[in-house]
């Protein structure tokens, strides 16, 4: 009897065994098809006369919660356009599920690292995932030496892939980007670097010495205006720019906070990193003296981005736009991101 119900338990164990691993693999395989199933967001290619702008990265060079450094995606008739490609930008892009081997054309505001840190990546993995087409970087004077210099930093890459990949191999040209670097005219702050399909892409001058030119970008279509500043301190320059604008994504310094923190810094003995935060100020854009441009420009929502200092929590994003309301009467919104706005 004992024998029996020895077996009896034994033959128990061996099937529950048995169906716990198949469940389990039945669990693995389901898991694996959810995320085979996850594809690219075709909707941000849309051709409704909508425009939609995400914040793919709101940092800057300080270390922050932020998941990428400056850039901003902006989706209109059918194309895509990336402004700024700042560090982590690629795995934020991948992230949100945007189509990156489809872009139409990255534009670069300035060549501060934390601006175009993640072009090489971003060419990079494109031209991996299908691109059919090399991507056209459009950017201040520069743009040729910044793309030489990644071409031959991702060589031997190119190489390795391009031999284990015969299809890479037929697309090499695709593996590097195309320069394009933006002129002006004398006497001209404003010039148009993108008309097609009814899509029109200004380059405009900022001011953000001793970065000469730094740029600003101003999106049309469909009747709509968006303006993506780069980093500038607040200048009647690019007054025109944010004039009208149904959106403006600006660079924003949280000035009086700053000035808070540097007496705290000297008092810790960080003289250095007083020093630096003290010379930074000058060429950011103050939220307040922001707040009274955007006010006199009308524009009717204003988004913060490149948050310096990041507010991370409730309470720092409630002290970072403190004084930003006795001054701007629209729309205001603290970036996050990953945050998606449609116009």
């Amino acid at each position: 009897m004992k024998r029996k119900i020895l077996i009896g338990v034994t033959a128990l164990t061996v099937v529950l065994v048995g169906a716990l691993v198949l469940g389990q693999d039945r669990l693995v395989d389901f898991v694996i098809r959810q995320r085979l199933q996850q594809k690219p967001d075709q909707t941000y290619l849309a051709r409704d006369g909508r425009v939609r702008v995400m914040l793919c990265g709101t940092g800057s060079p300080e270390v922050s919660a932020a998941q990428a450094q400056a850039c901003t995606l902006v989706a209109a008739g059918g194309k895509l356009f990336l402004f700024d490609v700042g560090d982590g930008a690629v795995h934020a892009l991948a992230k949100d599920q945007v189509p990156i081997n489809q872009l139409t054309r990255a534009f670069i505001t300035h060549y501060h690292s934390d601006h175009f840190g993640d072009l090489g990546p971003l060419i990079n993995s494109s031209w991996i995932w299908g691109r059919k087409t090399p991507l056209e970087i459009q950017g201040p004077v520069g743009m040729n030496q910044v793309l030489a210099g990644i071409t031959q930093a991702y060589a031997l890459d190119e190489g390795y892939r391009a031999a284990n990949m015969p299809h890479l191999n037929a697309a090499r040209a695709v593996a590097r980007g195309v320069p394009m670097e933006i002129q002006f005219p004398a006497g001209q702050n404003t010039v148009r670097v993108y008309d097609q399909d009814g899509v029109t892409v200004d380059a405009n001058v900022v001011v953000h010495d001793p970065v000469k030119p730094a740029l600003g970008y101003t999106i049309s279509y469909a009747g709509k205006k968006v303006f993506v500043s780069g980093d500038t301190e607040i200048s009647p320059v690019y007054f025109d720019a944010m004039k009208g604008a149904d959106l403006v994504v600006h660079e924003a310094y949280a000035t009086h906070m700053v000035r808070r923190a540097i007496p705290q810094l000297r008092a810790l003995g960080r003289n250095f990193e007083a020093e630096v935060t003290e010379r930074t100020i000058a060429y950011h854009a103050d939220t307040v003296a922001l707040a009274k441009q955007a006010e006199q420009a009308g524009v009717k929502h204003l988004v913060l981005t490149h948050l310096i200092p990041y507010p991370d929590g409730f309470l720092a994003r409630r002290l970072f736009v403190e004084g930003i309301s006795d001054h701007y009467r629209g729309k205001l919104t603290v970036g996050a991101d990953g945050m998606l706005i449609v116009l």
